[in-house]
């Protein structure tokens, strides 16, 4: 893999972006770069818009890894938003992985579990609003009732709230979603209570700054009326106003201890184990408690303001990506315009785009191709240019895209809806600066891609219908239109380079006779053999048409009287040897007129065609008399 000697450890995130995997993912790389190991990140955006076709195109990444050649594979299936995700990543694990499995704040039978004991984790903060500020009416938001770790976290809270002899009435816990999108669900069931909470304690940050919204929408102050704390120590939560009272989990610590244990596992497996990390309270402004953590409030709410001009600009940029891309019409031509604009993503070293093989001819989109094409790539920062480097799907990236050192490189699909176009992968200069990849970005990518073969599909159609415009549909040959348009401009060439144009006329003898005596059928075999015969004869170059019923047309420029005598005579050889091979109750006879000359300046095509025609009929009385066929 990577086409180095080197282990690699597969690491399975969604959405790499966020708080939790990103900070978990710049552990993994920190103590993977130190022990020498590969890293590939493979990491879906989800199912933004819960829209079923793109969900199924974004979950085909999980079928791209080479599973069978991992030294260990970490996986956060909490980052998943959906269950069907978690269910086919599992699956090819189990199925496919022989190496040490770890899995990140879930249980997952067969791994070693990085836990926090979420039978006391809830512990610190509720002592906290309990002892030091001596509240009494406490209310529980908890993340959905059926997942595990809600149900430990919910055990806990009413564990705390009898130790203290507090009742939990029924308004007083409320099952959310580890999302921002209950905040008024839950604060309207809070308040259906006896009297108004005093403090508000959440499952996790998401679901914190949602309820901490709505009740500043609803003009209640915090912390003066209410408080409310969180769980995961996300920045999310320190940069909201009023920052959050959180626990924090160490993701980063976790992340280097995975590697850790799948590098201590290299030689001696052992058995699977559950290992717990330490939280820690962090005490905010949404309980009263600023404390030490107002220095971090300050630089984080600073380094968000920066962030946050910084991502206006860049979604100005990805626009004018969009603008600029609208107007290719190939993949080629998309290389120039990513170069000039992924310097946006900051951090950045190498970047490519590898699509599955063949792509424009692809017929099967549901899957990648064992053999990919790297077709952009962005090298130490320089643009490859115009490629098309083909490789191993198991190798993951060309040779050219890598070298000896530890490769850390993330991996994310591109489709349209669930077609399976490739995928992108992204390589940061360091642990610290990385996984800034972006859905937007993805999907301008995805979309050009999409128009570039809808526009190659559409010229292999209109190419179509230019054939059947000038193409005559029995002989493949040029209809009149297509002699008008093709031949008028080698008699153009030829009037104005001042070189020969040889034209020649020929008609199928005994047509009707054909017809009328052997059926239609026969008569059309009789025309496309003539049709072979013309192509047999005459060169490539020509440009050869039937003009009618039993009419043909040669013309050529640059060639002499001679060299056109000689494709007629071969023509006629051509025919002779079939009506000796006798696969026929008659034979098969053209005649023929030709004219070769030097246009002058009252010449036309249509000159050409009637002393061509007027030769080619006299010929054919000769060749009925010379075979004693009636004159009619």
């Amino acid at each position: 893999m990577f086409s180095n000697q080197r282990k690699t450890i597969g690491v399975f995130v969604e959405s790499v972006l966020s708080e939790f995997p990103n900070r978990l993912c710049q552990g993994i790389i920190s103590r993977a770069e130190e022990k020498g190991y590969n890293v590939a990140i493979f990491t879906p955006y989800g199912n933004y818009g819960e829209n079923d076709l793109y969900f199924a195109g974004d979950n085909q990444l999980y079928q791209l890894p080479p599973y069978e050649d991992f030294a260990g594979v970490i996986v956060a299936l909490d980052t998943m938003q959906e269950a069907e995700s978690r269910d086919v990543l599992l699956g090819q694990i189990k199925k496919r992985c022989r190496c040490p499995v770890i899995s990140i704040r879930e249980l997952v039978e067969g791994a070693d579990n990085f836990l926090v004991d979420n039978t006391t984790c809830m512990e610190t903060v509720i002592r906290h609003f309990v002892e030091v500020h001596g509240f009494t009416r406490l209310c529980f938001m908890s993340g959905p009732e059926s997942h595990w770790d809600a149900v430990e976290r919910m055990a806990c809270f009413k564990r705390l709230m009898q130790e203290y002899g507090l009742s939990v009435g029924e308004h007083q816990v409320f099952y959310g979603d580890y999302w921002k999108n209950k905040g008024k669900e839950a604060c309207d069931w809070f308040f259906e209570g006896q009297e108004m909470p005093q403090a508000i304690i959440c499952a996790n940050d998401y679901m914190a700054t949602a309820v901490a919204s709505e009740l500043i929408g609803r003009g209640i102050r915090i912390p003066q009326e209410i408080c409310v704390s969180g769980y995961d120590g996300m920045n999310d939560a320190l940069n909201f106003t009023p920052s959050i009272t959180t626990v924090n989990v160490p993701f980063y610590e976790m992340g280097k201890r995975a590697v850790e244990i799948i590098d201590e596992k290299q030689e001696n497996p052992g058995e699977n184990k559950n290992y717990y990390f330490d939280t820690q309270l962090k005490v905010r402004e949404s309980c009263g408690c600023l404390k030490e953590g107002g220095k971090e409030v300050v630089k984080i709410r600073r380094d968000w303001h920066e962030e946050a001009k910084v991502n206006q600009n860049r979604q100005l940029q990805f626009h004018f990506l969009s603008i600029h891309l609208s107007g290719c019409h190939t993949i080629d031509e998309m290389s120039e315009y990513l170069y000039q604009y992924i310097f946006n993503i900051e951090g950045l070293r190498d970047y490519c785009v590898c699509f599955c093989e063949d792509l424009k001819s692809r017929e099967d989109f549901s899957d990648y191709s064992d053999t990919m094409e790297m077709r952009i790539a962005i090298r130490n920062l320089v643009n490859m240019g115009r490629i098309n480097i083909p490789f191993e799907r198991k190798e993951l990236l060309p040779p050219e895209m890598t070298d000896e050192t530890p490769q850390i490189w993330y991996f994310t699909p591109l489709h349209f809806q669930n077609q399976t176009f490739g995928y992108e992968a992204t390589r940061f200069l360091t642990p610290e600066v990385t996984g800034n990849l972006y859905l937007y970005w993805n999907i301008i990518i995805s979309s050009k891609v999409q128009d570039a073969l809808i526009y190659y599909r559409m010229q292999n159609l209109i190419g179509e219908l230019e054939n059947l415009y000038d193409r005559d549909s029995l002989t493949g040959m040029y209809n009149r239109r297509g002699l008008e348009n093709h031949g008028g401009k080698l008699f153009e060439e030829a009037h104005q380079k001042g070189c020969p144009l040889f034209l020649a006329i020929i008609d199928l003898d005994g047509m009707k006779q054909i017809n009328d005596n052997h059926g239609h059928v026969e008569g059309d075999y009789a025309l496309k053999m003539v049709c072979k015969a013309i192509s047999e004869a005459c060169a490539k170059e020509s440009i050869q048409a039937r003009s009618g019923g039993d009419e043909f047309v040669v013309i050529a420029n640059g060639i002499d009287e001679s060299e056109g005598a000689a494709w007629m005579e071969k023509m006629e050889a051509v025919l002779d040897g079939m009506n000796q091979r006798g696969e026929k109750n008659y034979e098969i006879h053209a005649s023929y007129g030709y004219v070769c000359r030097v246009p002058g300046e009252e010449d036309s095509m249509e000159t050409y065609i009637k002393e061509s025609d007027d030769m080619m009929y006299k010929n054919k009385i000769e060749n009925k008399k010379r075979r004693n066929e009636p004159l009619r």
